[in-house]
């Protein structure tokens, strides 16, 4: 249907460019070709028109030899040909006694290689969690054992605290093993999350070509001012906050695929001072292989959180200060140091090239028009039944 379409928007088009030239042409240069014929007899056909009238020959090295598709009726030769050859999508070019068609060009990327629609891509997702470090040792999580989205934790656990409890109530319930327990990551974020254990801080996600790389940053740019040779002042911005560089390469060997995983993990701050800029920077950096759909775990990223807290008698700690100051003399500010570790899940996921995408979710697609029309017809069906209950009623 979309082709047809596009013959009637680009005969539309040409109708005027037709007719002109038509005037200008004998009878003889006007062609006819049935849609079922194929496109090597129709390119023959079109030759002898265009040797006749312009000695030029037609060199087709394209790999199309299926039917062109659309009727060509009395139309002059050289616009038959130039229909015939946008529909397919192919490419023709004027050279000097010929016309040459190909294939469409394929594009290229920003290196230079070529990009097919058979090109494969790499999704990438990324659970970013900060988590208390006394909790993790507590209990006993193995990050190590991370597989289809599930970690093993100490069986020494149990009891350890309310939090511990609670995780050992949802591992119960599924499946335990041997000297583990078996715990969705997403239960214990959950809990984490609850009782302020821990907190998820980002879930980037990113598709990138095979053998290219993707960039995601989650933050801020900030600029230090300095000066060039000549004096002028420049700003020179730095890249802060969570910041993931992938680049995924497929690797094929028979009918098995896995994933060659470049990573480059970063976590930042900027903090200004007086006389310069100090970045706090916990950077991790990664070369692995992958199965497609698995999932791997970077860990060792600590750093510190400081918070102020203020203790003493209740109410009378925190009165204002010009009440007498009672404040100083019932209450006093603790800062409080907890170590946090980052712990960054990457799962990597093979994406077949548009083409093969476009014809597998075609049923899926056809399927859903289908239901949106008989959800239509239901709701038509309803919207009658009322009307006639309506007119009834009157």
């Amino acid at each position: 249907m979309k082709k047809y379409i596009f013959i009637f928007l680009l005969t539309a088009c040409l109708s005027g460019l037709t007719v002109q030239a038509q005037e200008n042409v004998s009878s003889n240069e006007l062609i006819t070709i049935l849609k079922t014929t194929k496109f090597s007899d129709a390119l023959r056909a079109v030759e002898e028109l265009s040797e006749f009238y312009e000695g030029r020959k037609i060199i087709n090295l394209s790999t199309y030899d299926g039917e062109i598709g659309l009727p060509i009726k009395q139309q002059y030769w050289k616009e038959a040909l130039q229909l015939i050859i946008d529909f397919n999508g192919l490419t023709l070019k004027e050279q000097p006694g010929i016309y040459r068609i190909s294939d469409p060009e394929q594009i290229k990327s920003s290196d230079g290689e070529e990009i097919s629609p058979d090109t494969k891509q790499v999704r990438i997702s990324a659970i970013f969690v900060k988590i208390n470090e006394n909790f993790s040792k507590n209990v006993g999580i193995d990050w190590s054992t991370l597989i289809n989205g599930e970690v093993q934790a100490s069986v020494n656990f149990k009891g350890a605290s309310a939090v511990a409890d609670e995780l050992f109530a949802a591992a119960a319930s599924e499946r335990v093993e041997s000297g583990s327990y078996i715990i969705d990551i997403n239960t214990l974020f959950r809990v984490l999350e609850a009782h302020q254990e821990g907190t998820i801080m980002a879930r980037p996600n990113i598709i990138v070509l095979s053998g290219k790389t993707g960039f995601i940053q989650v933050g801020e740019d900030f600029s230090i001012k300095s000066r060039d040779e000549e004096g002028n002042t420049i700003d020179q911005f730095f890249e802060t906050g969570i910041i993931m560089q992938v680049t995924p390469t497929i690797i094929q060997q028979g009918e098995e695929e896995a994933i060659h995983l470049v990573a480059r993990i970063e976590k930042s701050t900027a903090i200004p001072g007086a006389i310069s800029t100090i970045i706090s920077k916990s950077t991790s950096n990664t070369e692995i292989l992958l199965y497609d759909s698995e999932e791997t775990v970077i860990g060792g990223l600590y750093d510190t959180d400081e918070k102020i807290i203020r203790q003493g008698i209740p109410i009378l700690k925190d009165l204002p200060w010009w009440v007498l100051g009672i404040r100083y003399l019932t209450g006093y500010n603790k800062t409080e140091k907890t170590m946090g570790e980052m712990i960054i899940i990457l799962k990597v996921e093979i994406l077949e090239g548009i083409e093969k995408r476009r014809n597998d979710n075609t049923p899926i697609k056809e399927q859903i028009k289908q239901t949106r029309k008989d959800n239509q017809e239901i709701r038509n069906l309803i919207q009658d039944d009322e009307e006639n209950q309506e007119k009834s009623k009157k």
